[in-house]
């Protein structure tokens, strides 16, 4: 398995003010990753608005040092919601997935990060399945022509909280190029991850590393990887005997780490190095 972290758990504004995509990349390496994820939104980093020169600009100033981009991520599918009633969200949703798809493409990575959707009381549950299958279909027959993958992730959206149900909802899908963004953190609160890896195996295309203390079992309970109550050494055991070999992804922002309040440039260089050596634990089998 290979080292991956999230631009989230670097790019905090106080890195952001000094220094630039290049210093970001190069001290990442000298951590010890292998390879980075790049993010999108619709505001800082737009790839509706991007230009095809920006965005390989940006994937070749991680590159040059000799960092893979495994993946894409976006948090954008929680405000175009792909299960929408309202059409204009869902096809805003649908037109960012297909920008993130062509952003993948043009910065070699196989897989974008997708949200399948967000429920609440105003949608009802058949209705908000119905849409978020069709909106992810599309995005996936778009995403072929591309060869690249629609990695769903089990998110706190109040929606598929069940390894059985995410599994149904992939395979209702019915493309080969949709598969499981893995993100193991999540599934503390309502779920025991060891369950979804069983049930979901040679689906995972994708896995996010972080860590949750369940003693608190909120939004605050998320933690650096080691650092909380996932038991990583089943967890590998069981992704590996699945056929998993992929990157761990470190999604852990400076704010899971409770010791910093406000963090400065070698705080958050600390951080992303201290997860990178909680990996390699993992991988070596802790």
């Amino acid at each position: 398995m290979k080292k991956g972290i999230n631009l989230w758990s670097v790019e905090w504004p106080s890195i952001l003010s000094e220094l630039d995509n290049k210093k970001v990349a190069k001290k990442i390496k000298e951590i010890g990753y292998d390879g980075v994820e790049l993010v999108f939104d619709d505001s800082s980093f737009d790839p509706t608005r991007k230009t095809e020169e920006e965005i390989l600009r940006t994937a070749e100033d991680f590159k040059s040092e000799g960092l893979e981009i495994p993946s894409v991520a976006t948090g954008v599918f929680w405000k175009y919601n792909l299960g929408s009633n309202d059409e204009k969200t869902r096809s805003k949703g649908i037109e960012y997935g297909k920008a993130g798809v062509k952003m993948a493409r043009m910065v070699g990575a196989s897989s974008i990060l997708v949200v399948p959707g967000v429920a609440s009381p105003e949608i009802p549950y058949e209705e908000l399945y119905a849409n978020a299958l069709n909106s992810v279909k599309k995005l996936a027959e778009f995403a072929e022509d591309y060869d690249v993958t629609i990695a769903v992730e089990n998110v706190w959206n109040k929606f598929l909280y069940s390894p059985i149900e995410f599994k149904k909802f992939i395979m209702d899908v019915g493309m080969r190029n949709v598969k499981v963004y893995l993100d193991v953190a999540n599934l503390m609160a309502i779920s025991h991850p060891e369950n979804w890896i069983h049930s979901l195996g040679s689906m995972v295309s994708n896995v996010h590393a972080k860590d949750f203390d369940t003693n608190i079992g909120n939004i605050n309970g998320f933690r650096n990887v080691l650092k909380g109550n996932v038991n990583w050494r089943k967890i590998i055991k069981l992704l590996k005997a699945a056929g998993y070999n992929g990157y761990l992804t470190v999604e852990c922002p400076p704010s899971f780490n409770p010791l910093l309040k406000s963090p400065t440039v070698p705080d958050i260089i600390k951080n992303a190095e201290e997860n990178c050596r909680a990996l390699e634990e993992i991988i070596k089998g802790l």
